[in-house]
């Protein structure tokens, strides 16, 4: 956590309460997504399960609200109705679709279950919105969409192999190895890069 360590101690010695708040959640918001993929990979309780889906987003939604929190009441009401509905919709259609592929399947308490699935969309599809949206608003932030993208392709997987495939993947380890094997990746070079991008910006204003 390149980001976190250096500018830890630049905010600590400037004693800036306004990088050191950001520095802190930073920090903390990185483990929780850390913590939520360690959750989703085992999948073996309904608890960790939902916990993992919330803790999840917790990364990439602190840092979106942080930066841009301030400044979405100036941003183009026609860009959030346009990106908005775009990618709610998606959503949406996406989380009935499994709800109907799943209906007929024994999965314990899968209704709640689902709702922290449907939580863990909505934390990432707002995420992933505003940052597309900075773009349109001339803030130019195209890696941190792209990356995006990494996140909600991560998300589906994870919720397939979760919802879908589970009582395949118990059964079959190639699968189990090999989901777990591409989520891995995803979800790795997603949280690296993201580091490394967070502290090129910062660097680079200094």
């Amino acid at each position: 956590m390149i980001y976190t360590f250096l500018f830890g101690i630049d905010a600590v010695f400037r004693i800036s309460k306004f990088l050191l708040f950001h520095t802190v959640g930073y920090f903390l918001t990185y483990l929780l997504s850390i913590l939520g993929w360690i959750f989703l990979r085992k999948n073996k309780s309904l608890l960790r399960t939902c916990l993992g889906f919330v803790f999840l987003p917790a990364f990439p939604l602190f840092n979106t609200l942080f930066s841009f929190g301030s400044e979405l009441s100036r941003f183009h009401v026609e860009n959030f109705l346009k990106f908005g509905g775009i990618y709610f919709i998606v959503l949406f259609v996406s989380l009935a679709l499994l709800l109907l592929v799943t209906k007929n399947k024994k999965i314990n308490n899968g209704r709640m279950q689902f709702v922290f699935i449907a939580l863990s969309g909505l934390m990432i599809f707002t995420h992933s919105c505003i940052e597309l949206i900075t773009n349109f608003e001339n803030y130019k932030n195209w890696e941190f969409f792209y990356l995006s993208i990494l996140l909600i392709v991560f998300y589906y997987l994870t919720v397939i192999k979760t919802r879908i495939f589970y009582d395949e993947i118990k059964k079959s380890k190639v699968w189990n190895f090999i989901i777990n094997f591409i989520t891995s990746i995803l979800f790795w070079v997603y949280i690296i890069l993201y580091d490394f991008i967070c502290f090129a910006f910062a660097a680079g204003s200094v």
